[in-house]
């Protein structure tokens, strides 16, 4: 197997820690930091235009909140997972019933929205704990992509001792021995080109490659804020080109769910 899995934080617009509080909010331009969801709509119907145009599904980790605010018909024939409800950081959450109650309600709005209960996970930040993940399987999750690994040769997904697949996000150097992960961040602030993920990629020759994403990265920089019509269409012409890019090199492209189905199934 060689896949690649695109994966789609659906939140709030550039989402922020809030001091003292657990839901984040967004970036203030000016009006507060109260949630914002205009970008993320904006740029969720944006990327379903780039993949219905390439013929790709991704899997979309959708925060409950957001979910309710955009039109959540667009995610239909994609994998939708939860991501939280206020993108709260789960591990600075030590009551284990607020944070079961947490899950009930992003897995039911997850189900309510797309009529199927979620099998996949994010944690929101990319932030982990033992206690988080080892209540996954109590809401139905058989997949995590929480957590960053070396981009190898091999990224062939593992199993953790409580059956739930971790499926990373590759990380690595770049030709000039800077960090770089599969998240496109660098790319959206026009810091990083298509070519740097492509080398990224390149790396790999079995396993599964996970490129990840924010719907609102489409058409708000976190520095320079509301992007204008030809950087909004840089910023489509550049993931296209990863996208393409990497499917050239023969990487397939697969959702969570399908690349677990490839690995329970085993060898044929």
């Amino acid at each position: 197997m060689r896949a690649l899995c695109f994966t789609v934080d659906l939140d709030r617009d550039v989402n922020v820690r809030i001091e003292g509080r657990n839901a984040a909010g967004s970036l203030d331009r000016g009006s507060g930091t109260d949630p914002r969801f205009s970008s993320s709509e904006n740029g969720l119907a944006i990327l379903m235009d780039i993949l219905d145009e390439i013929g790709m599904k991704a899997t979309f980790f959708a925060e409950a909140s957001t979910l309710r605010k955009v039109d959540a018909g667009l995610l239909s024939g994609h994998e939708v997972g939860m991501h939280g409800v206020d993108h709260e950081d789960l591990t600075l959450i030590k009551d284990a019933d607020k944070k079961r109650r947490i899950f009930e309600e992003a897995s039911l709005a997850v189900k309510d929205a797309v009529g199927k209960a979620p099998e996949s996970f994010r944690a929101p930040y990319m932030k982990m704990d033992e206690e988080t993940i080892e209540m996954l399987p109590e809401f139905g999750i058989k997949v995590d992509s929480s957590s960053y690994a070396v981009a190898s040769r091999s990224m062939v997904p593992e199993r953790t001792s409580g059956g739930i697949w971790e499926i990373p996000v590759p990380e690595g150097t770049d030709e000039h021995g800077k960090k770089i992960s599969a998240y496109l961040w660098p790319m959206h602030e026009s810091k990083r080109g298509p070519e740097d993920y492509l080398r990224l990629a390149s790396v790999m020759d079995e396993g599964a490659f996970v490129l990840a994403t924010h719907t609102w990265h489409m058409v708000e920089s976190r520095e320079r804020g509301s992007m204008a019509g030809e950087e909004i269409k840089r910023n489509i012409d550049n993931v296209r080109n990863v996208l393409l890019g990497m499917m050239d090199m023969g990487l397939r492209p697969l959702t969570m769910t399908d690349i677990r189905k490839i690995m329970e199934e085993g060898p044929h």
